[in-house]
């Protein structure tokens, strides 16, 4: 394989990755998270949120198909208990305009210093390496022929990699967003994006029904 036909074949991963992830979904959810935290701190969960969601997908990639069938878990499964997590955060976002990392019962300059952790659920699982994410690692996987699949998942692996690199720049720059908006802007759009991710949570319960409709119907 040419170093052409390599390239070409990250883009593709990169491609057909990069739309179901949309980071830009997860910027929301991760400034109403990481809201009372300190710069450092939030940073911090960027970055160990995309190292989750990087692993998750290669696990997926390499082990996927015994891991479904060895937990017994299905697509549908994963979309409804995705969908489950991401319908209570947006409720939260859209009743309160804050989530629950700002709920501490402390004092205001201690609640700044929250350790709370979100990185691996929600930001990494479901937001990040959700369902739709993983479908499609696990479709790239199936794709790759037999003999070739050290060369084929090192190209997928690749692919995820520089995927998850421009999800981690979303997120960084989450912080001048909030900047820009102000503590009243952020509400605004706090709720506005909690609204929208209910949306996108009742979505993922409906293809996750509908696929397990599909799935009894059939036995």
């Amino acid at each position: 394989m040419t170093i052409l036909e390599f390239i070409k074949y990250i883009s593709i991963v990169v491609i057909g990755l990069l739309p179901i992830m949309n980071p830009l979904t997860t910027i929301p959810l991760y400034m109403a998270l990481t809201q009372k935290m300190t710069a450092e701190t939030r940073q911090r969960q960027a970055r160990k949120a995309c190292l989750y969601a990087f692993c998750i997908l290669t696990i997926f990639l390499l082990l996927g198909n015994g891991i479904i069938s060895l937990f017994g878990i299905s697509m549908p499964g994963i979309r409804v208990a995705g969908g489950l997590i991401i319908l209570i955060l947006a409720l939260r976002m859209i009743f309160s305009g804050l989530d629950s990392s700002s709920s501490v019962d402390t004092e205001p300059d201690e609640i700044k210093h929250a350790n709370l952790d979100y990185s691996f659920s929600p930001l990494a699982m479901p937001s990040l390496a959700g369902p739709g994410s993983i479908a499609v690692i696990m479709g790239f996987g199936s794709q790759i022929p037999e003999g070739s699949h050290i060369l084929g998942d090192a190209i997928v692996i690749t692919g995820i990699a520089i995927t998850i690199g421009i999800a981690y720049l979303a997120l960084s720059s989450a912080s001048y967003i909030e900047k820009f908006l102000g503590e009243h802007g952020m509400q605004a759009v706090t709720k506005i994006m909690g609204f929208l991710l209910t949306c996108v949570a009742v979505q993922f319960l409906a293809s996750g029904i509908r696929d397990f409709y599909i799935e009894f119907a059939k036995m």
